[in-house]
């Protein structure tokens, strides 16, 4: 297996980050990245970085940090951070890439020391990414979120765990 590196998304690979893409049985549960990364250019709280197995580009991670300066009023606490998107593509899926993604996030998290929890949410569903949540450590926290058009099921990962 590749070793999984988190890089910035520059003006040479923006359009390879834009070309990912899920499984199509996924595609409800997961925003483009097209729309992720326009969406993190208008937020100044969002940390977003390609995943590359090698060098490779597999998928797009995309946190919400509330101690970034100038990040608006989230959804989280002070100390958590949310993982707002996350995907792997398609034709790189379970072959370990997210997880050791998550891991390189979670050791940055960890390493500042002003970061409990990590959240998340995901869409219900056959094709959904809760086994991967639960497999990787999240608790359901028993609260649900809706946005006019879907249900998400919200997770946190603890950082002492």
């Amino acid at each position: 297996m590749q070793p999984v590196t988190l890089r910035e998304i520059t003006r040479e690979t923006v359009r390879r980050i834009m070309g990912l893409g899920v499984k199509p049985e996924q595609e409800d549960n997961v925003t483009s990245n097209a729309v992720s990364i326009a969406e993190a250019y208008f937020e100044p709280g969002a940390w977003f970085r390609a995943i590359y197995a090698g060098d490779e580009p597999v998928g797009f991670i995309m946190l919400f940090d509330p101690t970034l300066p100038g990040a608006t009023a989230g959804s989280v606490a002070m100390d958590e951070v949310g993982l707002w998107r996350f995907m792997v593509d398609g034709r790189y899926q379970s072959h370990g890439y997210g997880r050791q993604a998550l891991d390189l996030v979670c050791g940055r998290l960890r390493s500042r020391g002003d970061v409990a929890r990590l959240c998340s949410s995901y869409v219900p569903g056959p094709h959904g990414s809760e086994a991967f949540y639960l497999g990787y450590g999240f608790r359901k926290t028993g609260q649900m979120t809706h946005d006019g058009t879907e249900t998400e099921i919200l997770l946190r990962l603890h950082q002492e765990d």
